[in-house]
C-alpha cells in the first residue's frame, strides 16, 4: 500500500514535470509562429516628394536651331554634279599642262640665250685674237672682202684655213691668211662646252675687210 501510494507520487512529479515542458515547448512554438507571420505580412509605406513652388519658372534648354537639308536628289542632279566635277577637272588639267608648257618655254628660251650669249663671247674671242695677228696691208681699197673657212680642233689648234671667197687683191687676200697661221691655236677653247663646240666651233667661217 505504501509502494502504490509511493508510485502514484512519482507518477504524478513526472505527469507535472512533462506537462510543464510541453506548456514551454508550445508558447515557444507559438511565439515564433506568431513572429513568422507578423514578418511575412506585406508593408505599406507611403511616399511624398516636395514639389517646387509654382511660382518658380522651369528653365528649359534653348532647341538647336533647325538647319534645311536637302533630303532627295534626284538622279538628273547628281549627273549635272559629276559632269560639271569632269568639267573642272579637265579645265583644271588644261591649266596645268599650259603652265607646265609655258614653264618648259621659258626655260628653253633662257637655256637659248644663255647658249647665243656663249657664242657670242666666243666669236668675239676668235675676231680679236685674230684682229691682233694681222697685218693689214698699206694703199689698198676699203671695199674689199675676203672669206676664210677655218676647221679648228677641240684643243683650240687651226687644222686648216681655206679661202673661199677672194676679195680680188692678192696682198689682202695673203695678209688674212698670214693672219690665222701666226694665231696658230686659241687658248680658250678648253673653256667650250663640247656639245657647243661640235655645233658651232668646229668649222667657222670669218670675213676679212679693211674697215
Amino acid at each position: 500500500m505504501i509502494a502504490n501510494h509511493r508510485y502514484l507520487q512519482a507518477s504524478l512529479f513526472s505527469f507535472c514535470i512533462h506537462a510543464a515542458l510541453f506548456l514551454y515547448i508550445y508558447e515557444t512554438f507559438d511565439s515564433n509562429t506568431s513572429q513568422k507571420l507578423l514578418i511575412s505580412k506585406p508593408l505599406q509605406i507611403e511616399l511624398r516628394f516636395d514639389l517646387p513652388s509654382p511660382d518658380i519658372k522651369k528653365q528649359t534648354p534653348t532647341a538647336p536651331k533647325a538647319i534645311a537639308v536637302p533630303v532627295e536628289q534626284t538622279s538628273q542632279d547628281i549627273v549635272y554634279s559629276k559632269a560639271t566635277d569632269v568639267i573642272q577637272t579637265k579645265q583644271n588639267n588644261a591649266l596645268i599642262e599650259s603652265s607646265i608648257a609655258n614653264l618648259l618655254s621659258e626655260e628653253s628660251e633662257i637655256e637659248a640665250d644663255r647658249e647665243n650669249q656663249e657664242i657670242s663671247m666666243y666669236a668675239q674671242k676668235i675676231i680679236t685674237t685674230i684682229e691682233n695677228a694681222w697685218m693689214k696691208p698699206k694703199n689698198i681699197p676699203k671695199d674689199l672682202v675676203a672669206n676664210l673657212r677655218l676647221k679648228i680642233r677641240s684643243s683650240g689648234r687651226i687644222a686648216g684655213a681655206e679661202l673661199i671667197k677672194s676679195s680680188g687683191n692678192i696682198r689682202f687676200d695673203n695678209s688674212a691668211l698670214q693672219a690665222v697661221r701666226r694665231v696658230e691655236t686659241f687658248s680658250f677653247f678648253n673653256s667650250i662646252p663640247k656639245n657647243l663646240y661640235d655645233r658651232e666651233f668646229q668649222i667657222i667661217a670669218i670675213s676679212f675687210n679693211p674697215s
